[in-house]
């Protein structure tokens, strides 16, 4: 038999919005490997006996690399198990899972992907946010397996900026946008938890982004989207 990983999108945390295919996968699960507890209402889908995993960037009080959980994911997949590989949202939007699946195909572990629906949509949202027109989704962290950004570029005011997995660096995205001509006053906004029963939305200004602190997992939303559009969207 081939070894298999599924890499599936866990969507924005509420298990309700998994795709009918990610849920069916997890029914089916041997092994769970997903990131962080936020994820844990999602792996509950997956049988009671099944093994999880936690290899998010501070498990076990260390960083897992790429190669780590590779290692990982190919040793279960070898042994003869059903592996899902859950990421929290897409698992290809501002996310190490196009990273993971090279990895697997390299070394001769098929991969077969689910898309889910990701924080970049659902947050804003869920939070009772509006889109606008033109949308910017940046990856905010500081992982190696992206680029620098060139933050100043993104000073448009009549785009709005998501910004997924950036809580740590909020400071500094909101001082260079300033620096880059964006208005201080321009609306912004934290989501936390989105589409799940601890949400909390926090509506602030550029200026004041850097101290708008909530824990993690956090959307971040500057410009135009940040506009009510009848309040946050009920949790069902």
């Amino acid at each position: 038999m081939t070894a298999l990983v599924h890499l599936v999108g866990a969507g924005p945390g509420d298990p309700l919005l998994l795709t009918r295919r990610a849920a069916r996968l997890l029914a089916e699960a041997d092994v769970v490997v997903l990131d962080r507890r936020s994820l844990d209402a999602v792996a509950a889908l997956a049988p009671a006996a099944a093994e999880r995993c936690y290899v998010g960037r501070s498990a076990d009080g260390a960083p897992w690399s790429t190669e780590r959980i590779v290692d990982l994911l190919a040793e279960r997949a070898a042994a003869g198990m059903h592996v899902v590989r859950l990421k929290g949202g897409d698992p290809f939007i501002c996310s190490r899972g196009g990273e993971e699946r090279l990895a697997l195909v390299e070394r001769g572990v098929a991969c077969a992907v689910v898309p889910g629906v990701s924080a970049a949509t659902a947050a804003p949202l869920a939070g009772g946010l509006t889109r606008g027109r033109t949308v910017t989704i940046v990856a905010g962290n500081d992982d190696p397996c992206y680029p620098d950004l060139d933050l100043a570029r993104l000073a448009d005011p009549s785009a709005s900026l998501v910004i997924l997995t950036g809580r740590a660096r909020q400071g500094l995205f909101a001082r260079t946008l300033v620096a880059a001509g964006s208005d201080p006053s321009t609306p912004a906004a934290v989501v936390h938890a989105a589409t799940t029963p601890s949400q909390r939305t926090v509506a602030t200004t550029l200026a004041e982004l850097a101290t708008c602190r909530l824990p993690p997992p956090a959307t971040v939303v500057i410009g135009p989207a940040v506009a009510p559009e009848g309040g946050p969207v009920a949790h069902p």
